[in-house]
């Protein structure tokens, strides 16, 4: 077998490597084109579902705007305490038991403890809203970030450079190749 191989293979050695060489380029040039595609496709699918997300908070801000609009307009129109006794259950959900006062009729009385427990849930909502739109800008920043993250692995390395990686795997190839081949 080894008369064989030095025989036969000195004669075509420059073929063998050249072949050996060529589907090593290949299988690792298919294999970086395959996994380009991959992530191209996740690439886009991300951003689909990012578009879709930001329609969504678009509309979700479009009828809270709505919401507050009805709301501002109704507190507007008030303009007597007995109006005021008419509305206030469509503000709240708690029974505050309004009433114009008699003593005072440009004053409403209302019970103390359902006001004080308003009060209290406007403080907490406040607050939750001022930690809500913090977290907001925060996530914005965040997909930002991740944008600015896509745009710089979508970005394909130079030529010259897959051309070195390519050129190192082939020579370090080569190189164990020509080493086998003094040992035989």
């Amino acid at each position: 077998m080894i008369t064989w191989l030095k025989a036969y293979a000195k004669t075509h050695i420059f073929y063998i490597v050249l072949i050996v060489a060529g589907v090593i380029f290949f299988r690792s040039w298919l294999q970086e084109h395959d996994a380009r595609l991959t992530a191209d496709n996740a690439v886009k699918q991300q951003e689909i579902v990012v578009a879709d997300l930001k329609q969504q908070i678009v509309v979700a801000n479009q009828q809270a705007a709505q919401k507050v609009q009805v709301i501002t307009k109704v507190v507007h129109d008030v303009k007597t305490p007995s109006e005021a006794v008419a509305v206030i259950p469509q503000l709240t959900d708690v029974p505050l038991n309004a009433r114009v006062s008699v003593d005072k009729p440009n004053q409403l009385s209302l019970d103390a403890i359902p006001l004080i427990t308003i009060l209290g849930q406007a403080r907490v909502d406040k607050t939750n809203l001022a930690a809500c739109q913090q977290v907001g800008a925060l996530k914005d920043q965040q997909l930002t970030a991740k944008d600015v993250e896509i745009a710089a692995l979508k970005k394909k390395p130079s030529f010259w450079k897959r051309v070195t990686g390519t050129a190192k795997a082939v020579g370090i190839g080569v190189g164990i190749g020509l080493l086998l081949s003094t040992h035989l």
